[in-house]
């Protein structure tokens, strides 16, 4: 196994993001919304690389991004909120037999965005990327 690297953990959410949008034009919504889930879960992975944080779930994951970007305030809440409503959309993709809604779809598509970008530029500012 290749050595595990910032830059190969954005790469794999920028991909994540690339299936994403290309699952919502395509309507395919619950892929959609689970393709957005994991760009923000890797991008969150990022985070935690940088930082030196291993955990071993998702919710220890998310918990750990809390701790140290949101409750600091290095990064803003609505980042948080993102992360928290993906989740529960990709649980209800991924779990319950109810059809995704293209407002959801679009909405959980737009936040993976602006939270990949958010991550990306934070790794920027700090040199941990160029």
């Amino acid at each position: 196994m290749k050595e595990l690297t910032l830059t190969r953990i954005i790469l794999k959410a920028e991909d994540y993001l690339e299936s994403s949008k290309s699952s919502f034009r395509s309507e395919f919504f619950n892929a959609a919304v689970n393709g957005a889930y994991y760009t923000i879960y890797h991008a969150v992975q990022a985070l935690l690389f940088v930082s030196e944080s291993n955990t071993k779930t998702h919710n220890g994951a998310h918990a750990k991004f809390r701790e140290l970007y949101i409750k600091t305030g290095i990064l803003d809440k609505t980042l948080n909120t993102c992360l928290q409503r993906s989740f529960e959309k990709r649980q209800f993709s991924d779990y319950d037999y109810d059809e995704v809604l293209l407002e959801d779809a679009e909405e959980s598509v737009n936040d993976a965005e602006l939270f990949l970008n958010a991550a990306i530029l934070y790794l920027k500012k700090n040199n941990f990327l160029q």
